[in-house]
């Protein structure tokens, strides 16, 4: 921003409300926000403090929500989104939003955006990956209308520079380099078919790639998943639902997006098996499936599950009963539930179970192919990342759970 003095910690609460506003979020969003502003305003007063910086944001959550510094916590997400969003207006004069299932593109840049999808598409390009380029255009498209660029045709280097870096402030270099890489073949695209006057992707900032080492994903123990299995209550519908979502993730290692999609046309009970297409790679997968899995299942069918049309296995547990779509928050509930704490484990998605059944298979000199097939990957190197992850011994690659 080009300001002639920075803005006191009110100015950019006055700067981000309308922001967000705009993005017609519901009222109790906004309230909780609105909320957490007014308790940062106080604090500053409190302690002297004017003017927004990352020190003062990480003096806040600690001591207001006893959030330790560089860490995140899920209870204060909305805290630490709250501090981001300040952030956002402070260095690039917008905010970002994350995610929105009910977003579309700005009416200016609609049809150039709907278009580039509609071309890969017809390219045979597949459904994940158009959907991988519609949520970053979509994440693009609203950066551009909140800075006034309401057509394709206005944009200009630094407006797309600003954004990069806006992106690299928000996100991990991972997922940086993933956008950098469509935000080059959107602009291309947009060059080739003349919404642009020029093609603005051999300009851009260069974002390298990190030369750290790959994150080593995060397990947990034996003990630990046998816990979070014991913690789950079998009698009750959800418990039902709870226990079989788990089971799937612990002896199969499916993904958590393939699992959201599984329909009872996908088990064959006959030969004890459960088939699909892996939404990730579109590669389809055929895995044994477990005794205690089928009658976890079984369970869930029979006794668990509401009446519903809906096609997916499962359901949320009260009306309106549609696909379930937060799968992580049952394993979070049920780590809660086991006693273990949520920041002594850096990633409590249900992936996590992925990452230890492959790393407990790996620790059982299960031979680097077969986990490959287990967890469905198309290549070795995706299974290459799990080898140097120390973990306790199994006594066999399938956990044995106990009725």
């Amino acid at each position: 921003m080009n300001e002639e003095r920075p803005l006191t910690v009110s100015e950019l609460v006055e700067k981000v409300m309308p922001c967000i506003t705009a993005k017609q979020y519901s009222d109790n969003y906004l309230n909780g926000f609105r909320q957490i502003f007014n308790r940062l305003l106080i604090y500053c007063d409190e302690h002297d403090e004017k003017y927004f910086s990352a020190e003062l944001a990480q003096n806040f959550l600690l001591d207001c929500y006893r959030v330790q510094p560089g860490t995140v916590e899920r209870r204060c997400s909305r805290a630490h989104r709250a501090m981001d969003l300040l952030s956002d207006y402070q260095h690039f004069g917008t905010v970002m939003i994350r995610r929105r299932l009910d977003r579309v593109f700005p009416e200016g840049l609609r049809p150039a955006s709907e278009e580039y999808l509609k071309q890969m598409e017809l390219k045979g390009r597949r459904k994940n990956t158009i959907l991988s380029h519609k949520k970053f255009l979509l994440r693009f498209a609203d950066y551009l209308d909140s800075v006034g660029v309401t057509d394709y045709g206005q944009l200009s280097l630094d407006v797309i520079n600003r954004f990069i870096k806006v992106v690299l402030c928000n996100y991990s270099n991972s997922v940086t380099m993933e956008y950098y890489g469509i935000l080059c073949k959107f602009l291309r695209y947009l060059a080739q078919s003349g919404n642009t006057s020029e093609d603005f992707s051999v300009r851009l900032v260069p974002v390298k790639r990190s030369a750290e080492s790959a994150r080593i994903p995060t397990t947990l123990t034996v003990e630990q998943i046998e816990s979070i299995l014991a913690s789950v209550d079998r009698e009750s519908p959800q418990g039902k639902r709870d226990y079989a979502v788990l089971m799937l993730a612990v002896k199969l290692g499916i993904r958590t997006c393939d699992i959201r999609n599984l329909r009872p046309s996908n088990i064959d009970w006959e030969q004890h098996t459960v088939s699909f297409t892996q939404i990730k790679t579109g590669e389809p997968l055929t895995l044994p499936l477990p005794i205690d899995v089928g009658w976890a299942l079984i369970d869930y069918l029979k006794n668990g599950r509401p009446v519903s049309t809906a096609p997916e296995i499962f359901l949320r547990a009260v009306a309106p009963y549609e696909s379930l779509q937060n799968f992580d928050n049952i394993l979070i509930k049920h780590m809660r539930k086991a006693g273990i704490p949520l920041d002594s484990i850096k990633h409590h998605g249900l992936h996590s179970l992925r990452h230890s059944l492959a790393t407990h298979m790996l620790d059982e000199d299960i031979p680097i192919t077969s986990i490959q097939g287990v967890l469905g990957h198309v290549n070795a190197e995706s299974t290459q990342k799990y080898i140097g992850v120390n973990v306790r011994q199994l006594r066999s690659c399938a956990l044995e759970v106990t009725d």
